[in-house]
């Protein structure tokens, strides 16, 4: 057990001070909190206790290791916008957002801390992450590079105000034009690396689904996520009965290049300082490319 002594006059959020005192991130400190591993005066306290002078802070010390560091490394970013606040990049198919306690090198985040300072929020695996891509899907995704966008683009997410539009290519023909697919999900208990449909509880996963191209046997479809389900696209097309191409996870045709055909294209939002929106595209990638090129060649 360690215990600290608060000395400052001023009344300071625990959390807050923990971080600078312990070199732990603040997300830490605050499940440590949560998870009554720090006590204030021998009593469990909030995050946001502010602590008054004297004030005896008492922490189980095996549970109190320091964060682990990931280190930056040198791998190409294809940067489609960056400022003090934001860095928007393209991602490519195959590459983790960030790491994870198995993985943690050869990832999005990796890569761009060789390139830039990001927020501290969600530290050490999660820097400046706000939103994600499957490792198997391409496309656009933004970071924060400090704690004011973090906050800023998590609560645009929170309050849907920050738009997404996804291509896919699925085995089949679509039946319909446009429609919208609404139903609930949660993680599936016999795999926990995929998710399933639920009807009567899970979280809510809203999706608009709308024809862009019929060619041959395949169809190019255009997907608007309203919520941000884990799997939300690919687990919507199997359920439907047309899995996303590439996606064996979700029943999905496999292909000779071995990628998912699943693409963020689109993303608009309230940039956190201007106020003013702004919206960024990543072109398709080559997979994508190719194979659209090649139905489309067949039908001339």
């Amino acid at each position: 057990m360690k215990e600290i002594k608060y000395k400052k006059e001023e009344k300071l959020r625990i959390d807050k001070f923990l971080k600078e005192e312990l070199k732990l991130s603040r997300e830490r400190i605050k499940n440590l909190i949560k998870e009554n591993k720090i006590l204030v005066n021998e009593k469990p306290v909030e995050p946001s206790y502010l602590l008054n002078k004297n004030d005896s802070i008492k922490l189980i010390e095996e549970d109190i290791k320091k964060d682990e560091i990931i280190k930056p490394e040198k791998g190409d970013l294809y940067i489609i916008y960056e400022d003090m606040d934001i860095i928007v990049v393209n991602k490519p198919s195959g590459i983790l957002t960030h790491p994870t306690p198995k993985i943690k090198s050869n990832t999005l985040i990796n890569f761009l801390l060789y390139h830039t300072k990001l927020a501290d929020i969600g530290a050490p695996y999660r820097p400046g992450v706000v939103h994600r891509l499957d490792k198997e899907t391409s496309g656009v995704i933004v970071f924060a590079k400090n704690d004011f966008s973090y906050w800023s683009l998590i609560e645009q997410f929170k309050n849907r105000i920050i738009k997404k539009e996804y291509y896919a290519i699925v085995k089949g023909r679509f039946p319909e034009k446009k429609k919208i697919v609404e139903f609930k999900v949660s993680p599936d208990k016999e795999n926990l690396t995929k998710m399933r449909v639920r009807f009567l509880k899970g979280k809510d996963a809203l999706t608009e689904i709308e024809v862009e191209e019929h060619f041959e046997n395949y169809t190019l479809l255009k997907l608007k996520p309203f919520t941000g389900r884990t799997h939300q696209i690919r687990l919507t097309l199997s359920y439907l009965g047309y899995p996303v191409l590439g996606d064996t996870k979700y029943g999905g045709e496999k292909t000779l290049s071995g990628k998912l055909f699943l693409h963020s294209y689109k993303i608009s939002f309230i940039h956190p300082k201007t106020r003013k929106i702004i919206e960024f595209i990543a072109p398709f990638p080559e997979h994508f490319n190719n194979f659209l090129t090649d139905k489309k060649n067949i039908l001339l």
